[in-house]
């Protein structure tokens, strides 16, 4: 007899490519957000207004594209709660910093000679 051995022990079981964890929270935040806000939708609306929580709530669970090894509705949390008075550089010009490195290092080569 063969047994397959797993090679990841800590990994955690996954249904449609969510964690157990996960899929409970969206199935319950996905009802409460479906049973609360129905008094607000017309009747003719409905069934888009089901189709377009569910999606939304299925995207707020896939990971991020920008954040490594974090959901959707974790970088919006990251994105609301960043502080506004904590200053954070952002390399605008990054090909032209390169350009300029490399200037000064050559001016810098032709000085020491």
């Amino acid at each position: 007899m063969k047994y397959e051995i797993p090679k990841e022990i800590k990994a955690k079981p996954k249904i449609l490519g969510l964690e157990m964890r996960e899929l409970v929270i969206l199935l319950i935040s996905s009802l409460l957000v479906l049973t609360i806000l129905r008094d607000l939708v017309h009747s003719v609306f409905m069934i888009p207004y089901f189709v377009a929580v569910i999606g939304f709530m299925i995207y707020l669970f896939m990971p991020s594209g920008h954040n490594p090894q974090k959901r959707h509705y974790e970088s919006s949390i990251l994105f609301f709660r960043h502080k506004k008075s904590v200053y954070h550089a952002m390399d605008r010009h990054k090909q032209e910093n390169i350009r300029l490195r490399q200037e000064r290092r050559a001016e810098g080569g032709r000085q020491s000679k």
